[in-house]
């Protein structure tokens, strides 16, 4: 029989996998007699954090996953991606690959920006169910108060301020830089490395790249009657590696740059290096040779605001893959189980995947029950991880290859249909090897 109130449960983090495992929890998760939610997420910062202005693809296994859970594109300004073009340093066309793989994966591929996609996920953790067409009550969110220490096995966490909370189950979605992550491992060496890549990261309008332009055309990887819906590449060419990777956002408005180079050297710690505001006049000698209109929509101009209205750098980040992600009622999700660096476009990805395979934890699960039902999300979720983190750490070395490898494990990264579809495919496949 399974519980009448549902489980209590606690998620540690509001970011994107944390929020995610809110909304799938939630409808299962109350307690039927004053009908409140059990699902409580907890955020050490304000509801404003980790709301980078940022770029961000999500890939078809992503977006399936997402229009299961009432996933809103329109409020996000979602754009459909339905190629991946290479340019060189001077805009000239290099190839262009298809990418409408919606009739071969069942979904699209899409660009939105980061801090809009942050607040659909939250709308779709927190809102009214009558809004969302859903059972259920919404989960709760409890801001300013981190989780300092966790006892997995008994399913208690302490707060901040020294309170200790009990839970049937605990999700630790806390990030790169977790500060649970090895409670569950039981080991302090499990910490993000740099990987020796610097991201500058810039959001621009087009109404203000046309300003920066001045009497100069949008370049014709953004331009919409020339881009048409690409992620374009931009590649230096000379040996350097220096590439700058574009995709409209905003329903068209903005456009993502990611100008992405080796690291010279760094000053930060790998805990500093998420949300850092990015030195503009190292990122305009860097990218020099980018042709002028790049160059001008980046430049910061004297006396004049910058179309880059926010620059931020970002000194990629992995980690390495974890003995386990289970240690008594918690799992570990999201980049605090596989922080990996954006050059396969699969982070958040994974993300999303590890958020949905809870659906496990469905109405009716016991307590006891718990700890066996995440080691078999586990089963399914770190194997097929580390297969994908090993394929992007293949493009560090040769970021020229990028898009040929995105392009390669498309098959692989894309199927991917959910954790009940998952688990059916294994036990069929462990049926074929045992006939």
């Amino acid at each position: 029989m399974g519980s009448e109130n549902g489980l209590r449960v606690i998620i540690v983090g509001s970011g994107l996998a944390g929020l995610t495992a809110a909304r799938i929890l939630r409808e299962h998760h109350q307690d039927s007699t004053d009908l409140v939610c059990r699902v409580t997420i907890y955020e050490r910062g304000s509801a404003s954090v980790a709301t980078g202005g940022q770029g961000i693809i999500i890939a078809p296994n992503g977006v399936k996953i997402l229009e299961s859970i009432s996933y809103d594109r329109e409020r996000t300004g979602a754009v459909p991606i339905y190629a991946i073009r290479t340019y060189d340093k001077d805009g000239n066309v290099g190839e262009e690959v298809d990418m409408d793989v919606k009739p071969r994966f069942g979904a699209d591929c899409i660009a939105l920006k980061r801090s809009d996609f942050r607040d659909e996920l939250l709308r779709l953790a927190t809102a009214p169910s009558v809004e969302l067409g859903i059972g259920g009550e919404p989960a709760k969110t409890v801001w300013n108060k981190g989780i300092v220490g966790l006892d997995a096995k008994a399913g208690v966490v302490e707060l901040s301020d020294g309170e200790k909370v009990t839970a049937d189950v605990i999700v630790v979605a806390d990030g790169v830089h977790s500060r649970l992550r090895n409670s569950i491992t039981r080991d302090e060496s499990h910490k993000a490395k740099k990987t020796g890549l610097t991201c500058y990261r810039v959001a621009v309008s087009t109404a203000d790249a046309q300003k920066a332009l001045g009497d100069l055309p949008l370049p014709h990887w953004w331009d919409p009657d020339t881009s048409k819906n690409c992620s374009s590449v931009i590649m230096a060419g000379d040996g350097t590696q220096r590439m700058v990777t574009a995709y409209p956002i905003r329903h068209q408005t903005y456009f993502n740059l990611s100008c992405i180079m080796r690291t010279e050297e760094s000053s930060q710690s790998a805990t500093e290096s998420w949300h850092a505001e990015g030195d503009r006049a190292k990122m305009l000698e860097s990218f020099s040779v980018f042709g002028e209109s790049l160059h001008k929509i980046l430049r910061y101009q004297v006396n004049i605001d910058s179309a880059a209205t926010e620059v931020k750098i970002w000194e990629l980040q992995d980690l390495e893959p974890l003995p386990t992600w289970v240690r008594g009622r918690a799992i570990v999700i999201g980049d605090a189980a596989h922080a990996m660096t954006p050059m396969q476009g699969q982070g958040a990805n994974m993300s999303i995947e590890d958020a949905e395979s809870l659906r496990l934890l469905e109405t009716g699960a016991q307590r006891d029950e718990v700890p066996d039902i995440l080691k078999l999300a586990e089963s399914v979720r770190r194997p097929r991880v580390v297969k994908i983190l090993e394929e992007t750490r293949k493009s560090h070395t040769a970021l020229g290859t990028v898009a040929e490898r995105m392009l390669r494990n498309l098959d692989f990264n894309c199927s991917y249909n959910g954790i009940y579809q998952a688990l059916k495919a294994k036990k069929e496949e462990s049926t074929t090897m045992t006939a």
